[in-house]
């Protein structure tokens, strides 16, 4: 991609079809709608609880579009990554792949989800292929005032793009630039609504230039943006370089593992937690809520624990486990009953969302929890 020389402090995109914002005047923010049937189906399908795929919805209002900046470079050909395959009832196993078709499967959920909810979620390849570089889908019949950096198309069309071998570099700065002005574009309208657009960066890499990339991510950071980074590697290097960045930052970057890896990393802090695909799809969909943040972060309380179930699983306001920590036991195992089963990956088999042993542990550990 190619940037014109400006005297501007914002370099000016060429060679990217943008069009023209789509007034939204007279629609209701802030307002969740009603769950497309579809979108309930394929969520329930998935093993998502009713409380999540509330969440998922509401979350719509606020941050209307996604855009996905995809590494499509030539490392995301080393075979070092995981995909899930699910059967019936939570049963499931991961199978070895290469990064690319990892991701591959990732960005197909979002774009079967986002169809099935009706709202627009934008693929930005890092290099350009004979398929096409930018993908706009869910966007049919929307109005949005950020403009589309391509085409509008369907999963067939993404499934088509995301078919081509990936090769080339990881030209980071660039893809975030193409953002920057999308957003600066549509930065009013959308302050003015408290929307945000929710920009997801996919990579195994470092950027190409690493300074650039910085100054862009930092203008990226003062519109209206929530940034979210999703490693395809666990690479030390790597790993370690999103960890610095982050701390380069005014506003903190959400750094996302894969399934696996993230499932790891909260069971040593939050072991009772079944982190499970769902709540995955979900955080690299959009979902922001610090409690659901702070999962991988902090040991939870028992108030915190108990408010994450009640977001969680939809269900009604349980008691105090601090108070009576029996009837909070007891409430939620009758909240679990009519919750699916999924795929745990860290044990390999099919569990409830919560592991009640494993909290009832927890919560014994907790001067403030008695256990009869």
């Amino acid at each position: 991609m190619h940037y014109a020389r400006t005297t501007s402090a914002n370099p000016v995109v060429e060679g990217v079809v943008v069009g023209e914002p789509v007034s939204l005047e007279g629609r209701e923010y802030h307002q969740p709608s009603s769950i497309p049937a579809e979108a309930r189906r394929l969520l329930a399908a998935s093993g998502s609880p009713e409380g999540l795929t509330n969440l998922l919805n509401a979350s719509l209002a606020t941050f209307p579009v996604r855009i996905w900046v995809v590494d499509n470079s030539g490392s995301m050909t080393v075979c070092d990554g995981q995909r899930l395959v699910t059967g019936s009832n939570g049963s499931g196993k991961i199978l070895s792949c290469s990064r690319w078709q990892e991701l591959s499967e990732t960005v197909m959920r979002i774009g079967s989800t986002s169809a099935a909810f009706g709202v627009r979620t934008d693929f930005h390849l890092l290099n350009r292929t004979a398929d096409g570089q930018y993908l706009s889908v869910g966007a049919d019949g929307q109005s949005s005032p950020v403009p589309i950096a391509g085409e509008i198309g369907d999963l067939a069309t993404l499934q088509k793009m995301m078919s081509s071998s990936p090769s080339g570099t990881t030209p980071l700065t660039e893809a975030v630039i193409t953002i920057c002005s999308m957003l600066e574009t549509a930065e009013a309208k959308l302050r003015s609504r408290g929307q945000q657009a929710v920009v997801v960066i996919a990579t195994d890499g470092l950027p190409n230039d690493k300074p650039t990339f910085l100054e862009s991510l930092r203008r990226l950071q003062k519109l209206p943006a929530w940034v979210v980074v999703r490693l395809c590697t666990n690479q030390d290097d790597t790993v370690q370089y999103w960890s610095d960045l982050d701390k380069c930052l005014e506003s903190p970057l959400e750094v996302l593992d894969d399934l696996s890896g993230e499932a790891d990393e909260i069971a040593k802090l939050n072991p009772w937690l079944t982190y499970a695909q769902p709540l995955q799809l979900a955080r690299e969909f959009g979902l922001r809520d610090k409690l659901f943040d702070l999962l991988d972060e902090i040991t939870l309380l028992p108030s915190q624990i108990k408010q994450f179930c009640e977001l969680l699983l939809g269900c009604d306001l349980l008691p105090e486990p601090e108070v009576d920590v029996n009837a909070f036991i007891a409430q939620l195992e009758v909240a679990l009953k009519t919750t699916p089963i999924v795929f745990d990956t860290i044990s390999g088999s099919s569990r409830h969302w919560i592991n009640i042993k494993t909290l009832k542990r927890t919560l014994k550990g907790d001067a403030g929890c008695v256990l009869s």
